[in-house]
């Protein structure tokens, strides 16, 4: 049971700013992606094909199912906290509401974004050291990077800075997002590899282990 070769080795879940954490995803919303994990995992490993009728097998593959579509639906709705400081705030809505050009294709991902635009440009700093969080999902963060990335700035002026500290950030989001939907792409591996397991009569550790071990030890 060969895994999908991904990197799941879990992201830093915070940035620093002024010598203070912040969270980028808060531990609820991560406790909750990782219970249904561990959900699955748990599952598969308790339960084996062995002396099971077809039916029961079935029944077996289709809870494996639902829990992961149910861990898939967590992550399509988790929301990131996406900070952004005054200057930040300013030049992204000032670009997305006033500045940027839209064709045919990111006129639709731009109308997408109203309510998410719209909550931050009501959100009033009052200096420029404060940041503020902005939930935002994986689509919309994937919109919003979609709309700015073709845009230019010219010469290292503080503009340039800003919209590279605002596309870092934004990077670091989706280093998170792609680690759990990394996490989503083998899970559903192994529970196809665990329903292969059905036929010969192993449990999934068992599999696992044999297929793991080295080469020259088989």
């Amino acid at each position: 049971m060969d895994k999908i070769e991904t990197n799941t080795v879990k992201p830093q879940l915070s940035i620093s700013n002024e010598g203070v954490e912040y969270l980028i995803l808060d531990l609820q919303e991560e406790s909750l992606l990782d219970s249904k994990i561990s959900d699955i995992e748990k599952y598969m490993t308790s339960n084996v094909g062995e002396d099971k009728t077809e039916d029961e097998k079935n029944e077996l593959y289709k809870e494996a199912q639902v829990l992961w579509y149910n861990f898939v639906n967590s992550l399509k709705e988790a929301k990131y906290n996406f900070y952004l400081n005054r200057g930040e705030h300013k030049f992204l809505t000032d670009l997305i509401l006033t500045k940027l050009e839209y064709d045919v294709n990111t006129v639709f991902f731009a109308i997408e974004l109203t309510n998410t635009m719209g909550n931050m440009k009501d959100v009033k700093y009052t200096n420029d050291k404060d940041v503020f969080p902005f939930p935002v999902n994986a689509t919309e963060i994937t919109y919003i990077y979609h709309l700015i990335s073709k845009h230019k700035v010219k010469g290292l002026t503080r503009d340039a800075y800003t919209f590279s500290k605002i596309l870092l950030k934004i990077g670091e989001i989706s280093k998170i997002f792609n680690y759990y939907e990394a996490s989503s792409k083998n899970l559903s591996k192994d529970i196809q590899d665990w329903i292969v397991t059905f036929d010969k009569g192993v449990n999934f550790e068992t599999a696992q282990a044999s297929v793991l071990q080295p080469e020259n030890e088989a």
